[in-house]
């Protein structure tokens, strides 16, 4: 039903038409947040699902993560790729079908981050995605996901996620460590975002 969502040119042409409503164009503040604090995340090996045009991926290797950024759009990568250069910081970028990650990166991650991947994922395959992410993390890895939109609005980019649907798959694979509103949101995200960090067991 959602086959298009599958494809890499479904997304490139959202960017390369500006359809891509859910882009910051700068990395996501909350997420810049808690890396400053390290109270829960510590520099790593960290892997970004969906990472769009990398900014987190620059901001957190700024601040000494060894990043991988995933992500099937060309022209998000390429942006990404060429931010990254200006910025002076190594970022692995790989234009990739994140479902296809062969064993060569399993168990490789400290930390996977997620931000409005899951609410662009093909609801059929909500739960083959957390399973990937939990075959990406390390023992003891942790999935840092930041939820988004969860006002479960049929529009949103571009599904609404429900909270209660995202933990009962995630805790089939990992243990919940936080879950919080309490975050520096954006203006018109505010409420409707929701912080979670889950465990590997």
């Amino acid at each position: 039903m959602f086959k298009a969502l599958d494809t890499a040119a479904y997304w490139d042409e959202k960017y390369l038409n500006n359809e891509a409503n859910w882009d910051l164009k700068s990395a996501n503040p909350v997420f810049e947040d808690l890396i400053k604090q390290s109270e829960f995340v510590a520099p790593g090996k960290l892997l970004i699902a969906g990472c769009g045009r990398g900014y987190d991926a620059v901001m957190a290797a700024k601040y000494g993560y060894d990043v991988t950024a995933v992500d099937f759009s060309v022209s998000a990568v390429e942006f990404g790729k060429n931010l990254a250069n200006n910025e002076a910081v190594n970022v692995n970028f790989l234009t990739e079908d994140i479902f296809l990650l062969d064993e060569e990166y399993f168990e490789q991650y400290d930390y996977v981050y997620e931000y409005v991947t899951y609410c662009a994922i093909n609801p059929e395959r909500r739960e083959e995605y957390i399973k990937k992410i939990s075959s990406l993390l390390k023992p003891s890895g942790k999935l840092i996901a930041f939820l988004f939109p969860t006002d479960i609005r049929h529009d949103g980019p571009p599904f609404g996620i429900d909270i209660k649907e995202f933990y009962r798959i995630a805790s089939k694979y990992f243990k919940l460590e936080i879950s919080t509103k309490k975050i520096k949101s954006i203006k018109p995200r505010a409420g409707r975002e929701v912080l979670q960090i889950y465990i590997k067991p």
